[in-house]
């Protein structure tokens, strides 16, 4: 912002885009809310090349903290809504999605885009299977919409438990014949690796290393053009085009990212016309 209280436009007049939080997601935001988003569209910016504005909103409830959203300069783009509770996530992303502007990006999104490339690139690495049967998400009310993006990706029969399911429905019990568990929460014991569970894919949330990549890249496409939109298609285009950086044994280096920034700025592009001219 300028001394007279006007925006200041970023590279030239560029639109940018904008990482958000109002730290209520954080257990203690005393003086680490503006480090951390800044830090974080520091390192978008570098995976996308354009220009991502750190913002920290004071909200004390969902409605003030869309409302901030809003307030935000015309030169503000798309936003990535990080570090904020997860049911007030939720609503403010269902409440600014009605106006369609801005255009809201979770880092839950990002997170399951992320974890759905790692079931699908373990499908990849079984050469006998055609795709994923079984996938258990266990801890599943910690991420919500990863049970909706794995069905928009083909996965045939998706079981969720949480803890509280415990009781009734052991977890032992609820993965046998399992291809795959999304554990959220770190409840699989020892016994996953043994006998009957042998077979089991197990992925942990460590899994979810491309989640920035993710966002950078649909924060790009968002920018690059209008039409981009981000819903479950669009984050199905995404997690497909990280595949490639889980069934190549490879570190994922600054260069590796920004080529998958790249692929998935791509795919969410290539998704907006497919639905543009789809009958």
């Amino acid at each position: 912002m300028n001394r007279d209280g006007t925006h200041q436009r970023d590279r030239g007049g560029q639109r940018c885009a904008a990482v958000v939080s109002d730290g209520s997601g954080l257990r203690d935001r005393a003086g680490v809310v503006d480090l951390i988003v800044r830090g974080f569209a520091e390192h978008l910016s570098a995976l996308a090349r354009v220009p991502v504005r750190p913002v920290t909103v004071e909200a004390a409830d969902a409605a003030q903290l869309a409302a901030g959203i809003r307030a935000l300069p015309a030169d503000v783009g798309p936003v990535l809504l990080t570090h904020a509770d997860l049911e007030r996530t939720r609503v403010v992303q269902q409440d600014l999605r009605g106006s369609g502007v801005p255009l809201v990006l979770t880092d839950q999104d990002a997170t399951a885009i992320a974890l759905t490339a790692a079931v699908l690139a373990a499908v990849a690495d079984r050469p006998t299977a055609l795709r994923i049967g079984k996938v258990v998400v266990a801890g599943a009310q910690y991420l919500p919409i990863l049970a909706p993006l794995l069905v928009a990706a083909d996965v045939a029969d998706i079981t969720t438990w949480n803890a509280s399911d415990a009781v009734a429905f052991p977890l032992q019990h609820v993965v046998y014949g399992a291809d795959a568990v999304v554990d959220l929460v770190g409840a699989l014991p020892g016994w996953v690796a043994k006998g009957r569970h042998a077979e089991i894919v197990v992925i942990t949330r460590g899994f979810a290393r491309t989640a920035p990549c993710a966002a950078a890249g649909l924060l790009r496409a968002a920018l690059n053009d209008p039409a981009v939109t981000f819903d479950l298609a669009t984050y199905r285009a995404a997690a497909q085009a990280l595949i490639s950086a889980l069934t190549v044994e490879r570190p994922l280096t600054q260069q590796n990212a920004r080529v998958l920034t790249g692929r998935v700025t791509d795919a969410a592009g290539s998704q907006t016309h497919t639905s543009q001219t789809a009958p």
